[in-house]
């Protein structure tokens, strides 16, 4: 019997109980789904925080002490911050020996009004264009004075609140409007959904003068980063955060989810391999006066075993397929979920947080191919070692 005979009378039998081989598969596909979607999350969730890090422009974030990595988050994904330093630690900063160049910047979060969305408003400094000269206008130009009641908005917010440059942002709150002097360019980051105004407008604004949010700092030799450090951490009311720092720990923190979703994938699986197994044998069973017959024609028990494994492996093929194909679809509208379960999960700057690659999709489909015969392959060598004239006695 050849390979094409093999796999169409695979296919015969699980087309003949459609409703058994469909739920078989969809048990598989569920655990595939689960496997493939954890490893895209890892590979779609780290790539979208690397692009979100790189983007802020610095190489350690100086704010006032507390939880280093909420803080940090909050300045990555855009967000309020009860936390405030005196401007003049900017000074003693720039004495140091280390410092290469900085931004200072406060961060705020308000309603503008009339049902409007939740806006991000940044206050920034003209040194934020040194450490971001990717950060172009796409039409506009940048604050006429450092104390105007203007704003820059970013690309994705210029589309929420749908205003164009001349045009005015009311803001109730404050008892001001700004006008809109520039819309920046898409740069797939956190930057998109933020309002820009100057620093000291912003100050004035928020009540908040004399404060900021933070520092954001690029050294001059990432080689004497350690002892930045440390003189950042001898001031009481500072603290220093590092991208890298950041980074790390929030893939600790993500390694952590992994293995749990990991974990219900095992649970998944040997749920699948039960329910194969299941339903081979039951197939056997009810073909058994069928696979007799084949064995009085001549077939070997190889070539039965290869049948019963043949139909097994489709089972699990289907699945497979089915399962990395729920785990691509889900990633594609999975965004905004992903980042209300995980606290630290970055706006995905291109792609999706969850990111089925090439290597996901084979590992998944073959890892089904596998359980699938490993379940089945009992109830195959079963069917093999069954003798003819004992099933076709008990089918009279």
């Amino acid at each position: 019997m050849t390979g094409g005979g093999y796999m169409r009378l695979a296919l015969a039998g699980a087309r003949r109980h459609r409703l058994r081989s469909a739920l078989t598969c969809t048990a598989v596909a569920l655990a595939v789904c689960l496997f493939v979607g954890a490893l895209g999350l890892q590979r779609g969730y780290a790539a979208s925080l690397a692009r979100g890090l790189d983007a802020m422009g610095y190489h350690v974030l100086v704010t006032a002490k507390g939880c280093p990595y909420e803080t940090a988050t909050l300045v990555l994904r855009g967000g309020s911050i009860p936390m405030y330093v005196d401007e003049s630690v900017v000074d003693t900063l720039r004495a140091d020996p280390a410092y290469g160049a900085g931004t200072r910047f406060l961060m705020q979060g308000i309603e503008p009004g009339g049902g409007g969305p939740f806006t991000v408003f940044m206050g920034v400094d003209d040194q934020v264009r040194e450490l971001k000269p990717w950060m172009r206008l796409q039409q506009g130009s940048w604050f006429s004075t450092a104390e105007s009641w203007e704003a820059i908005l970013g690309y994705n917010a210029a589309e929420v609140l749908r205003l164009r440059v001349g045009e005015t942002l009311p803001i109730p709150s404050l008892g001001r409007a700004l006008k809109v002097v520039g819309v920046f360019e898409r740069s797939g980051s956190q930057d998109d959904g933020m309002v820009y105004l100057p620093l000291a407008s912003a100050q004035l604004a928020f009540g908040r003068a004399g404060k900021l949010t933070g520092v954001g700092v690029r050294l001059s030799d990432l080689s004497r980063m350690g002892g930045f450090l440390d003189r950042v951490f001898e001031t009481p009311s500072l603290q220093a955060i590092t991208m890298a720092q950041l980074r790390g720990a929030v893939l600790d923190l993500l390694g952590a989810a992994r293995a749990l979703m990991l974990l219900g994938t095992v649970v998944a699986v040997a749920i699948a391999g039960l329910g194969i197994f299941n339903s081979v044998l039951v197939s056997i069973t009810e073909r058994r006066r069928e696979l007799a017959v084949l064995k009085v024609l001549g077939a070997s028990p190889f070539q039965v075993l290869t049948l019963v494994c043949a139909e097994t492996a489709l089972l699990g093929l289907a699945g497979g397929v089915g399962g990395v194909g729920l785990a691509w679809a889900a990633g594609l509208v999975s965004d905004d979920f992903v980042m209300r379960l995980l606290p630290y999960a970055p706006p995905p700057a291109a792609g999706h947080l969850i990111s089925v690659g090439l290597w996901h999709a084979l590992a998944g489909t073959g890892g089904a191919v596998a359980v699938a015969l490993a379940a089945g392959l009992a109830p195959a060598v079963g069917a093999c070692r069954q003798p003819p004239a004992a099933a076709l006695r008990d089918h009279r």
